[in-house]
């Protein structure tokens, strides 16, 4: 079933014919002075950008902003849903793929295969904590990864010892620092922000990135908190974006209003788990996030949140 809000409804109507020719011929000529009016206003207001649609299909809820969807190349974003953790696969058009975080086990290598992943170009550890890299060993025994980026900053459990020893056993893969730099992901690029100069707080060095496709983009920050999303703004290094994950899973002590007021997002996207010991999300930054953008989505209540962003800038967002 599809549920779709048009710009304006098409006027329209018959022509009444008169007794006699030249009443009828009258008529005709008005009438067809009529449809051709109505014609020029019916295209003029196509031409003109629409607003948000609604689609609902089997299996999928997808909201669209801007244009209806065309055949067209887009950016696929997909955050799964891991319970109480992050894990987000980037689609480039031009084939290339990059996950940022894992997880905590191996259920991301089995929904990246369900998702038709075969290799990854580009996989980052936002930072060591283990529901971010607790299913990145996993990843890397059972795809060719390219290249593999993380925060720099050792940590002392199972989860980050697995990981280490299934990045060293790949001969073939490229290290990449986490410094200031653009990558190129096929048709997108990766801008990769400055770290924060502490080395003692595993959150606070999360890697952060702004992925861009032409207008569409989207700002990933692991678990920064404060500090760092301060350290961001201040340096003037937070542009106005697309869609925002929110960090520290909606946490209050991921919370920053300038930080929020630079991104100006209009989705964003909260990966959290129900329950979970931590109370995520804070009411307070919900209330927030739900005062600055047009869509706030959470992968507890959400479940799978895909988001296919054009270079126009337009996307659509698919829940599963």
């Amino acid at each position: 079933m599809t549920v779709s809000a048009e710009r304006a409804a098409r006027p329209g109507g018959r022509g009444r014919g008169g007794r006699g020719r030249k009443k009828a011929a009258g008529a005709l000529l008005l009438w067809t002075m009529v449809v051709a009016v109505v014609a020029w206003a019916a295209l003029s207001l196509l031409g003109r950008d629409r607003p948000c649609q609604a689609l609902v299909r089997a299996g999928a809820f997808a909201l669209e902003h801007g244009d209806p969807p065309t055949h067209a190349a887009a950016l696929r974003v997909t955050f799964l849903d891991v319970g109480q953790g992050d894990a987000v696969l980037i689609q480039a058009p031009g084939g290339k793929t990059a996950l940022v975080d894992a997880g905590r086990g191996s259920a991301v290598a089995d929904t990246l295969r369900r998702l038709g992943v075969h290799e990854i170009d580009l996989l980052v550890a936002s930072h060591a904590h283990t529901d971010h890299i607790g299913g990145m060993d996993d990843v890397l025994e059972r795809f060719r990864v390219r290249n593999f980026m993380d925060n720099g900053l050792p940590h002392t459990t199972q989860a980050y010892e697995r990981l280490m020893a299934a990045v060293e056993a790949e001969d073939s893969m490229t290290y990449l620092t986490a410094e200031r730099r653009t990558l190129t992901l096929g048709e997108a690029s990766v801008e990769v922000l400055p770290m924060l100069e502490s080395r003692c707080d595993q959150n606070n060095r999360s890697v952060a990135l702004v992925v861009r496709y032409g207008e569409f983009s989207v700002f990933l920050s692991g678990d920064s908190e404060t500090p760092r999303l301060n350290f961001l703004t201040r340096g003037g290094m937070v542009p106005d974006v697309t869609v925002l994950k929110a960090p520290h899973h909606g946490a209050e002590t991921g919370f920053a209003q300038d930080f929020l007021d630079a991104a100006r997002p209009e989705v964003i996207v909260v990966s959290v788990g129900n329950p979970n010991a931590y109370d995520h999300p804070s009411a307070s930054a919900i209330a927030a996030y739900e005062a600055a953008a047009a869509t706030v989505l959470r992968t507890d209540r959400d479940g799978r949140v895909t988001i296919l962003g054009r270079r126009s800038g337009a996307y659509e967002v698919e829940l599963r």
